[in-house]
């Protein structure tokens, strides 16, 4: 086997029709890294005159010209074949020897589980979606691959690769935890079964305005304007990811301004009358014991209720005067990969998160997929904590598997060095050592 440089064509034929298809193996995502400062490589494993795996990989100089590397969820391989594995990877290790290299991550896209909402392992359920237990990359539905824990034992044991932890948080430089359901769906009945609050969030967005619509223009600049929140980031990143993207969407969430303040109006009058309402019979019914107690419960409610809806009057105001057309307080970036399709990243804008504009999005967005010819749609990086108690970011999983998903996990990140005296050497004379993020 030996390694060849491919150019990005060569590149996105092979790795986009592969079972392991996936956004970051991309050229789009190699020029969109390139605005972060990295340096981008097209490696072909070639055996013959066949191509029997590629991956983008990341190289950034930090030391004596010398570079670190990373393939995002790479190297592109067929996995359940170990014997290419380890001649595509110690192939892979001399060849960045000889690029001046001196270290290589990676984070292959090898699922070790599938769970439910819960983080129980689905082997050990009765009563979940027995399909997710058979879902295959690139086939009909994804599963945990029965070959992943082979293929850690091979990476540490042979290969002499570094396990980087189980990464419970976002520790590693992708996460290794998604949030995923299974395709097609009965929308109606999914939503049904999702939790009452929840749904009343999905109500409460509809009512204050937001409206939520697929955006051809592939509009850059209401993309960036959201998620510059998030991320420090390029608005070229953006560019590079969306435009001339034919596997990328973009949908966008508006608040209607008008309806937005005339809503908030409606609501806060008419809470108001429930509050005078409420505090009437507690001054006039001389209501005692529990009946008294129900009374108490229910005005300091309606108090808390009021306030909301007094800053949405305030908010919603400000707005109409600002954003007379109405203003796009929430964006979804979706791309899809073989029979896969993810949130590839979403936001909000941080001074409208009460109108839970994201939780409408995301609805919408799988409501249009539900009945597509994909498999599986993902929602997006969660933790692989699930103790509320334990987890300070749980409810970045409570959003996320609001809609019943089921939970992904990877195998994890795995690193090497590739030239251990000038890695070494750098680990010792560098103070503040640089490392990837994307």
């Amino acid at each position: 086997m030996k390694i060849v440089e491919i150019d990005a064509a060569e590149f996105d034929n092979f790795a986009k029709n592969h079972d392991y298809a996936n956004p970051w193996q991309t050229s789009n995502y190699g020029e969109a890294v390139k605005t972060l400062g990295y340096n981008i490589l097209y490696l072909g494993f070639e055996e013959g005159l066949a191509l029997k795996g590629a991956t983008l990989l990341l190289t950034k100089v930090v030391y004596l010209g010398q570079s670190i590397s990373y393939a995002p969820r790479g190297v592109i391989l067929d996995y359940e074949d170990a014997k290419l594995v380890e001649d595509a990877l110690s192939t892979l290790k001399k060849y960045l020897v000889g690029r001046k290299i001196m270290s290589f991550t990676f984070d292959p896209p090898v699922i070790l589980t599938i769970r439910n909402k819960n983080g129980t392992l689905k082997e050990n359920s009765n009563n979940i979606d027995k399909k997710l237990d058979t879902i295959l990359h690139g086939g009909e539905v994804m599963k945990a691959n029965p070959y992943a824990k082979d293929i850690v034992n091979l990476l540490m044991k042979k290969l002499k690769f570094e396990f980087r932890g189980q990464n419970l948080f976002f520790e590693a430089i992708l996460p290794r935890w998604y949030a995923i359901t299974n395709l097609p769906i009965n929308s109606r009945t999914l939503l049904s079964k999702i939790d009452k609050r929840t749904r009343t969030k999905l109500r409460k967005a509809a009512k204050m305005g937001v409206e939520i619509f697929q955006d051809e223009t592939k509009n850059v600049e209401a993309v960036y304007t959201v998620l510059r929140q998030k991320f420090n980031r390029p608005i070229e990143y953006y560019r590079s990811i969306i435009e001339n993207n034919p596997d990328c969407e973009v949908y966008l969430a508006r608040v209607n301004s008008e309806k937005y303040v005339n809503n908030s109006k409606i609501l806060y009058e008419r809470e108001i009358e429930r509050n005078e309402l409420l505090n009437k019979i507690i001054q006039e019914k001389n209501a005692t014991g529990k009946n008294m107690q129900r009374s108490l419960n229910q005005k300091m409610e309606s108090d808390k209720i009021i306030g909301n809806f007094k800053e949405h009057l305030v908010t919603s105001t400000q707005t109409l005067k600002d954003y007379p057309n109405g203003r796009i307080i929430a964006a979804c970036i979706i791309i899809r990969s073989g029979n896969n399709v993810s949130i590839f990243e979403d936001g909000y804008l941080r001074e409208y998160s009460n109108l839970n504009a994201l939780y409408l999005l995301r609805w919408k967005v799988i409501e249009k997929y539900s009945k597509s010819e994909c498999r599986t749609f993902c929602f997006g990086e969660i933790t692989g904590g699930f103790d509320k108690r334990k987890n300070p970011m749980h409810g970045i999983n409570e959003a996320k598997l609001a809609f019943r998903g089921s939970i992904m996990e990877y195998i994890g990140e795995f690193g090497i060095m590739t030239n251990k005296t000038m890695y070494n050497l750098y680990q010792a004379s560098v103070t503040n050592r640089p490392q990837i993020r994307v």
